[in-house]
């Protein structure tokens, strides 16, 4: 199994049981399954999602994952000059990674001066 966030990517995850699941060892949870692609996953913390291996293709293909080209900022916990104009509510259009970074913590917007990371949980797709 694989652990995702519920606010990443362009899932449109439901909530399929009423009331908390029990399962092994007391451990509540929630099953959630995706409008888009229908897969199906167990929500053991809040926020969090399991997906189990054989799915996670067929998540990647979602139809919902399609990026924006813009991000919309609903808090940020960075400090620094460069992350000020970073507040919520305001938006932003992506901008490539620089040099030998990559996308898979969150996506860069244009700081101040220079590209800045946005992590995951950080914002909302346009």
């Amino acid at each position: 199994m694989k652990v995702y966030e519920l606010t990443i990517g362009g899932h449109d995850w439901e909530k399929q049981n009423l009331i908390t699941q029990s399962g092994r060892k007391g451990r509540g949870y929630d099953v959630y399954r995706c409008k888009c692609c229908g897969i199906v996953g167990k929500s053991y913390r809040l926020g969090r999602i399991e997906i189990l291996e054989k799915d996670i293709r067929k998540m990647e293909k979602c139809k919902g994952l399609s990026k924006s080209s813009h991000i919309k900022i609903t808090f940020c916990r960075a400090h620094g000059e460069e992350f000020s104009g970073l507040t919520p509510g305001s938006i932003h259009p992506v901008v490539p990674p620089p040099e030998g970074e990559d996308n898979k913590r969150g996506e860069w917007v244009m700081g101040k001066t220079e590209p800045v990371l946005v992590l995951h949980g950080e914002f909302i797709y346009l």
